[in-house]
């Protein structure tokens, strides 16, 4: 029964996550990927994604942690990846100290492709200081009750009292009326060279609205 609870009926609330969530994190969003194209284009072994995608979610997690904005609501129903403004981009030292962990998810191969995708992504990121939602995932049994919206409103809350724009990219079509009712509009369109589409999205400061 208490699966059927929407995220209001259940009173969940969302707060900042710490290293003791990291597993619970990467898990519901490896969950909530698991059919998402540019994940799916990035781990094209459909034998061997569903087990990578928890360390992926978790190379994320540790990457954004230290800056303090990676979020999920009470019971892990729902997780964000922040990146704050002026850090969005993940600097070239961070794959370097991680290598080893994006050539055991990806292959030598893999992991060129791998940056060659994100690099014609990041051209097309704004450069003005904003908010970047680099990921938002809810376990598919709670999809569509709201606890996606608990969590995703916490940070937007915090970028409306700093005046701050947000930004995200969405991976399927289907997902744009929901960041809409967010505030986010569409800005154009990102080919991923034998890849997927992605839509970019801007939401402008509370100021600007």
């Amino acid at each position: 029964m208490s699966e059927t609870l929407t995220a209001r009926e259940t009173a969940v609330t969302a707060r900042a996550a710490t290293w003791a969530d990291a597993d619970a994190a990467a898990a519901t969003l490896a969950r909530a990927f698991i059919d998402d194209p540019l994940i799916c284009f990035m781990l094209r072994d459909a034998s061997t994604r569903a087990a990578k995608m928890p360390r992926l979610f978790k190379l994320l997690f540790k990457l954004g942690l230290p800056h303090g904005a990676c979020d999920l609501t009470s019971g892990a129903e729902a997780v964000a990846l922040w990146r704050p403004p002026s850090a969005w981009h993940i600097p070239v030292w961070q794959y370097v100290t991680n290598g080893a962990d994006f050539i055991s998810l990806f292959g030598f191969g893999g992991a060129m492709q791998v940056m060659g995708a994100m690099d014609v992504i990041e051209k097309r990121h704004p450069h003005e200081p904003h908010w970047y939602l680099q990921a938002i995932g809810t376990d598919p049994d709670k999809q569509g009750k709201g606890y996606g919206g608990v969590v995703m409103r916490r940070q937007l809350a915090l970028a409306d009292a700093a005046g701050m724009p947000a930004y995200l990219e969405s991976s399927k079509e289907k997902n744009i009326p929901i960041y809409q009712s967010f505030g986010f509009e569409v800005t154009g369109e990102i080919q991923v060279p034998g890849g997927p589409m992605l839509w970019p999205m801007w939401r402008p400061a509370a100021t600007q609205r």
